[in-house]
C-alpha cells in the first residue's frame, strides 16, 4: 500500500515541480493526505448506505485526520530524498505514466464525488433515507 502512496506522492510532486511551484513537496503531502482522508470518508459513506449508524460530530474526525497528515509530512517532507523515487519511476514509459495519471485523477474525483453525491441525495433531494 505504501508503494501506491509513494507513487501518487511522486506524481503529484513532479507535477508541481514542472509547474515551477516553490513547495512541491508540501503540496504533494497535503494532496496525498486529502486523497487518503476522502478515501476513508467514501468508505464510511458507502458502509453507512448499507448499514445505517450514527456518526459522531465532525470535530471527532480530527484525531483521524491529523495523524495521517503528520505521517505524510514525516515520510515525504522531513529529510525528503526525491532521488529514491526518481530512480524507481523516472524511466516509466510515457503511455504507462499517462494511464496511471488518469487513474489517480479518477480516484481523486471519485472519492470526492461519492460522499458529496450521497449527501446531496440524502439531505437535499431526500432520495436516500
Amino acid at each position: 500500500m505504501m508503494n501506491l502512496f509513494d507513487y501518487i506522492y511522486y506524481r503529484i510532486y513532479t507535477f508541481f515541480l514542472k509547474q515551477r511551484d516553490n513547495v512541491p513537496e508540501t503540496k504533494g503531502s497535503v494532496l496525498l493526505t486529502v486523497l487518503q482522508c476522502f478515501s476513508l470518508l467514501s468508505v464510511v459513506a458507502l458502509v453507512k448506505l448499507v448499514r445505517d449508524f450514527s456518526l459522531p460530530p465532525k470535530i471527532y474526525l480530527v484525531p483521524f485526520v491529523v495523524p495521517i497528515g503528520v505521517f505524510n509530512w514525516y515520510r515525504y517532507e522531513r529529510n525528503f530524498d526525491i532521488e529514491k523515487y526518481k530512480a524507481r519511476w523516472s524511466h516509466e514509459l510515457k503511455s504507462e505514466r499517462r494511464k496511471k495519471d488518469w487513474l489517480i485523477v479518477t480516484w481523486f474525483v471519485l472519492v470526492i464525488l461519492i460522499p458529496v453525491s450521497i449527501g446531496v441525495l440524502r439531505h437535499n433531494l431526500g432520495l436516500i433515507k
